[in-house]
């Protein structure tokens, strides 16, 4: 069992790294919350990034539950709440794409796994809309928690992302919403929970569906789509405070409808591998209700 032990101190409540459970199988002190400060575990040694990195690589994903203290949780539920019941703040998404998020390829017919449709829907609030002293700025902007997905995720180097909306940003799903099944424009995901549905709401992921060399691996593809793999893992044990970071560029991946009265409310956080990228037409117009010319 590996033991977390540097304590660094944040000037603000910021986040808590406290790693347990099946999926990671690591056990992290808890932060605490003293005279405004949060007290911060994070790993002391290359070592001791072992097992958060060796579950990741073989996985596809990683789970971290509580990584957020009760205290910082509950306020970024406070920030993102109103502004995501605010019409006016907020862009209701509801769309149906392809999992390749993509333009239709005329080559293929409407039911061709190229070309058939998902449907999604929830509502978003982006990075533009949060205050200059957001909560959920200061959580994505500090550099330890860019170091802690940098190692995990094994790259050299890693950047915040220099796109206005998709930087960081809010999300809710209803009774009845999702996000149907796709692969991401970028290598990874960063996911914070801030609150969790009754039923439904459950995150779904299938490893490497597809890869570099084929980018559209159509019989991988379809077997997720028709249930005939049984690769497909639901990570249906998550809570709110807790991180999830998968690498959904190859790997295909949904939020299952959710059901009942309470909503799916996370933040995504979106980091680059270089500097300057930012979210192609399709996505800021499928997904944010944004277009280039506004400055996406």
């Amino acid at each position: 069992e590996s033991k977390l032990i540097t304590m660094l101190a944040f000037t603000k409540p910021l986040c808590g790294f406290g790693v347990q459970g099946k999926h990671v199988g690591v056990r992290g002190r808890r932060s605490k919350l003293l005279h405004n400060t949060v007290t911060c575990a994070v790993p002391k040694a290359d070592a001791e990034y072992s097992q958060l990195v060796s579950t990741y690589r073989k996985n596809g994903w990683l789970h971290i539950p509580a990584f957020l203290d009760e205290a910082t949780t509950n306020a970024l539920l406070a920030e993102a709440s109103p502004l995501l019941d605010n019409q006016q703040t907020c862009f209701s998404s509801r769309d149906s794409h392809n999992v390749y998020q993509e333009e239709d390829d005329s080559r293929y017919d409407a039911d061709h796994v190229r070309n058939r449709l998902h449907d999604s829907s929830k509502r978003i609030v982006d990075f533009e809309r949060l205050n200059v002293s957001s909560p959920l700025r200061r959580v994505y902007n500090d550099p330890k928690l860019l170091e802690l997905v940098r190692r995990c995720t094994g790259l050299e180097q890693l950047y915040t992302s220099a796109c206005p909306y998709n930087a960081a940003y809010y999300n809710r799903y209803d009774e009845g919403d999702g996000l149907g099944w796709h692969f991401d424009n970028s290598q990874f995901g960063v996911n914070l929970v801030l609150q969790m549905p009754i039923a439904g709401g459950t995150f779904e992921f299938h490893k490497d569906t597809r890869s570099e060399e084929d980018r559209y691996s159509f019989q991988r593809v379809s077997d997720v789509l028709e249930g005939l793999s049984t690769g497909v893992v639901r990570v249906d044990d998550v809570k709110p405070g807790s991180l999830i970071l998968f690498n959904g560029r190859n790997s295909l991946h949904r939020v299952s409808p959710v059901i009942g009265s309470r909503a799916r409310i996370n933040a995504i956080l979106t980091y680059e591998q270089s500097p300057g990228k930012r979210l192609s037409a399709y996505s800021l117009s499928k997904f944010f209700g944004r277009s280039l010319e506004s400055g996406g």
